[in-house]
């Protein structure tokens, strides 16, 4: 129960027909029959009755609900479910009165509040597959210059770890290099590149595509990330540079930052590009982090039109409330 009713938002409305509803969910068909049967001192009828598959239920012989959504949104919400881990909480008994630092060390807490079941204990010794994922995607990164990262063990030497000619290469400074090597890779778009080209992890190269397909995505970055934000902009539209510099060249004069390339150009003259930033970050980032996005551009990033912004995004932001608490009123407040 909540505020007096059922939380699932049950006894639902009859319907004579299965029609698509505004939140991605169905209504239905409920007819209204007159048929009805008593449960626990309680009259019911078909619209009590919570969505179900009758094969299930004869097959597992337990209680199951089958839901159907119908929204391209779900994607983003079945990664967040297959990956999220357990529910867990770790806490510590201590003495407030003293004053000493908190050591706080993320995998220490992971490894003492982890929960796993028998049903995944067997399937990890016995290593059967967890997850598969077809088409394979390639994480494009983008990162500014100097500013890749390099996977390294606690006992490297530094030095020699800086001075491997291999780590000085990441899948962007080699997209520069192929523009620079090859006249028909300066066709495409950071983005296209894997459409034409592979990536060879280990030798940290790019070579001609041959077969296959590969689904790419570029690394994202909030309006707030400043300079890497505004190189991913220019390289979602300039094609064929060759290196950093070369990107931020306009009318053969070079910009002395990123930003001022993509005003140049006219890719931020406009509230369009942190309109698409958010259009973009919708389709996988959850409501919490769409409204602190939201927060960050009303606050540092001058918006002409924050309102219409609100207004255009605010589905998005108001899932997890809307879901709870279906189109009433407070949901704008809950957002807020």
């Amino acid at each position: 129960m909540q505020d007096g009713g059922c939380r699932f938002k049950y006894p639902k409305q009859f319907s004579e027909t299965t029609e698509q509803g505004k939140d991605a969910y169905p209504i239905y068909r409920r007819r209204n029959d007159g048929h009805k049967v008593f449960v626990r001192k309680k009259w019911l009828n078909n619209r009590w009755v919570v969505p179900y598959n009758p094969t299930l239920l004869m097959r597992y012989n337990c209680h199951i609900n089958v839901e159907v959504c119908s929204s391209i949104k779900c994607c983003k919400y079945l990664y967040k479910y297959v990956y999220k881990g357990t529910n867990c909480v770790s806490f510590a008994v201590g003495n407030h009165n003293q004053n000493e630092e908190i050591e706080i060390n993320e995998i220490k807490q992971y490894r003492k509040a982890r929960c796993i079941t028998s049903i995944e204990a067997v399937y990890r010794l016995y290593r059967f597959p967890l997850y598969s994922m077809n088409p394979p995607v390639l994480q494009m990164q983008v990162h500014l210059p100097g500013m890749h990262m390099v996977p390294f063990n606690d006992h490297d030497n530094l030095d020699d770890v800086l001075g491997r000619a291999k780590n000085q290469r990441s899948i962007l400074t080699e997209f520069f290099r192929m523009n620079i090597e090859d006249p028909n890779a300066r066709r495409y778009l950071y983005r296209e590149f894997p459409e034409h080209y592979i990536w060879n992890k280990s030798k940290k190269i790019w070579k001609p595509r041959k077969r296959r397909f590969q689904i790419r995505r570029l690394v994202y970055a909030y309006p707030s990330k400043g300079e890497r934000f505004y190189l991913r902009v220019l390289l979602n539209h300039v094609r064929g540079p060759t290196s950093f510099t070369s990107i931020r060249i306009v009318r053969g004069v070079v910009s002395q930052t990123f930003r001022e390339c993509c005003e140049k150009l006219g890719l931020v003259e406009s509230d369009s590009s942190l309109d698409a930033a958010l259009n973009e970050a919708v389709t996988f980032q959850m409501p919490y982090a769409l409204k602190r996005m939201f927060a960050t551009i009303m606050v540092f990033c001058e918006y002409t039109n924050i309102r219409a912004l609100w207004e255009k995004h605010f589905d998005s932001m108001a899932e997890d409330y809307r879901h709870v608490h279906g189109n009433s009123s407070n949901v704008e407040q809950f957002v807020l």
